[in-house]
């Protein structure tokens, strides 16, 4: 009786990378590196910090799942990713 088992409580929880989501970290990350590799290190930083606060506004609240279901109710089905789904305008379908 002394083996407790714990079911893990968060798995939609989004990957971490230290203390930032996975998505913001590259937003952020990608400019930094990019700046360091060419020899512009401090634009590289402020684009970095700017492009992390500007993904992390678009993202929202609802995260990167909330965004990806945006996406879908607003483009048409042609412009879509998503094809193969039913089309998002329809307001009504008939059984």
């Amino acid at each position: 009786m002394s083996k407790v088992i714990k079911i893990e409580q968060r798995l939609q929880d989004p990957p971490m990378f230290f203390i930032v989501p996975s998505d913001e970290a590259i937003a952020g990350a990608f400019p930094m590196l990019m700046g360091l590799f060419t020899q512009h290190a401090i634009p590289g930083i402020i684009a970095g910090v700017v492009f992390y606060f500007i993904w992390k506004r678009v993202k929202g609240e609802r995260g990167l799942q909330g965004l990806l279901a945006l996406i879908y109710w607003i483009t048409p089905q042609e412009m879509s990713v998503y094809r193969s789904f039913p089309d998002s305008a329809v307001c009504a379908w008939r059984a």
